[in-house]
């Protein structure tokens, strides 16, 4: 029995290209309320609340527009991705609307086909009722993306 030398030629490589998305939240519009955005995380200060109306007026609305970059890693601007977004906790004694949807625990799909790359603006909406209680409100709002 005849053997043949077995022989493989090594192939290169390549490693895939990292197709990582990101939020990145940036100030957009004037308010009262400050963004303080760290990259993908922002914090909202509302400063000092105070209800100024009738008894009528059964609560106090906050309006705050922030803008909303999806970022490729490299800086690469191409495609879309999908944003969702929902409360990760809250204390309950407000009603949080992101473009005049009401979020809950559940996911909102806020935009099917963000263009990675460009800001989009949205209107966060916090309505809290005269009959809450006072203090600090504590919410946390969980931004997802994914590519399309």
């Amino acid at each position: 029995m005849k053997r043949l030398p077995i022989r493989g030629e090594r192939r290169g490589v390549t490693a895939p290209a990292d197709d990582t998305l990101s939020i990145a939240f940036v100030e957009a519009g004037t308010s009262d309320a400050s963004l303080a955005a760290a990259g993908s995380e922002a914090w909202l200060d509302l400063k000092t609340v105070s209800h100024h109306g009738t008894v009528k007026e059964r609560s106090t609305r906050l309006l705050k527009t922030f803008g909303v970059r999806v970022e490729r890693v490299g800086c690469l601007s191409f495609g879309t991705a999908a944003i969702t977004a929902r409360l990760e906790s809250w204390d309950g004694r407000a009603t949080y609307r992101l473009d005049g949807r009401t979020l809950t625990m559940a996911p909102l799909l806020v935009d099917g086909h963000a263009t990675v790359g460009a800001v989009a603006v949205h209107t966060l909406d916090i309505e809290i009722p005269i009959a809450a209680a006072d203090g600090p409100l504590t919410a946390s709002i969980n931004w997802e993306v994914s590519g399309n």
